[in-house]
């Protein structure tokens, strides 16, 4: 499953009561159950039915964030909305899979899905990413999949 890690530049001992607020707002705004589970939290969206979401896992570092494997676009919006919000507000790095180069901690880039979608195609050219943008507004939800 795709993940991104939040690790920390200074240890919080306190960090899982601290990301809590943070959770509930988020989970408030995209109108998502939250289910506690075994090391961190799971949200539902309820545009996707409940049926999938985005897990929140506290590791050692801080956090990851991670969703299944046959994520819609609307789910990895969600997960990049997330963990963008969350290492900006917890003075966190972002790395993919925990490993390699860190990248850019930008939210705004992921505050709305149409920034979601501007900053996927921002490297693409006339028809491929009209194509492309067509496909992500397509497979926003199961249904049309």
């Amino acid at each position: 499953m795709p993940e991104l890690h939040l690790q920390l530049k200074q240890a919080k001992p306190d960090f899982q009561q601290q990301i809590e607020p943070d959770l509930q707002q988020f989970a408030h705004q995209w109108v998502c159950d939250i289910q506690p589970i075994d090391d961190g939290y799971l949200l539902l969206p309820e545009v996707m039915m409940r049926k999938h979401g985005i897990f929140v896992f506290f590791i050692e570092e801080g956090c990851k964030v991670c969703r299944e494997e046959d994520a819609t676009s609307w789910e990895d919006f969600l997960l990049m909305n997330l963990a963008h919000t969350l290492a900006e507000r917890h003075n966190a790095i972002l790395k993919i899979d925990g490993e390699g180069k860190s990248i850019d901690v930008a939210p705004d880039n992921y505050a709305t899905f149409d920034h979601y979608v501007e900053t996927v195609l921002e490297r693409y050219d006339d028809v491929v990413k009209d194509m492309k943008k067509y496909w992500l507004y397509t497979h926003r939800n199961r249904s049309l999949r």
